[in-house]
C-alpha cells in the first residue's frame, strides 16, 4: 500500500481586489508533499451573487523562491514569492511573480505554523537537491 500524503492543516485566506475592485476570492491553502494547495472561489465583491467554479491549484515548493508571514493589526498575511511569474499566474491577484494571501485574525497562529511547516520543507528540498548534485 502506498504511503498516505502528507497534508497539513488547512488556512483560510481571502485575496481581495481582484479587477480593480470588483472581485475577490475566498479559499484554503495546505502543505501537500512536496506542494502547496490552493483550492479559492472567485466572486464579485460587491453582492458576493456570481461565484465561480472552485479552482485547485498546486504550487511545487522548489518553484517558489520565498513564503513569508507578515503579521497586522486584525489579520495577517502570507506572501508568495515565485521565481517566474508563470508559477503564480493562476492565482487570482498575483502579480509579477508574487502573490498576497490575506489571513483572518482567528487564523493568525495557524497561518504562523503553517508558514514554518513550508519553509521547513523548502529548505530539506533544497539540501536534498544539493546532496544530489553531489552524487
Amino acid at each position: 500500500m502506498p504511503p498516505m500524503p502528507f497534508t497539513s492543516k488547512m488556512v483560510k485566506f481571502e485575496i481581495p481586489n481582484i479587477s480593480h475592485g470588483l472581485k475577490k476570492a475566498n479559499g484554503i491553502l495546505r502543505l501537500v508533499d512536496d506542494y502547496l494547495e490552493l483550492e479559492f472561489q472567485e466572486k464579485d465583491a460587491l453582492v458576493e451573487l456570481f461565484k465561480s467554479d472552485v479552482k485547485v491549484r498546486r504550487i511545487p515548493l522548489c518553484e517558489l523562491e520565498s513564503v513569508e508571514y507578515k503579521k497586522g493589526w486584525f489579520s495577517a498575511k502570507i506572501l508568495l514569492e515565485a521565481g517566474s511569474m508563470k508559477v503564480l499566474e493562476e492565482i487570482p491577484g498575483s502579480d509579477h511573480g508574487s502573490s498576497v494571501l490575506k489571513v483572518d485574525r482567528k487564523e493568525k497562529d495557524d497561518a504562523r505554523d503553517l508558514v514554518s511547516k513550508i519553509r521547513l520543507k523548502m529548505s530539506e528540498l533544497k539540501l536534498q537537491a544539493l546532496d544530489d548534485e553531489d552524487e
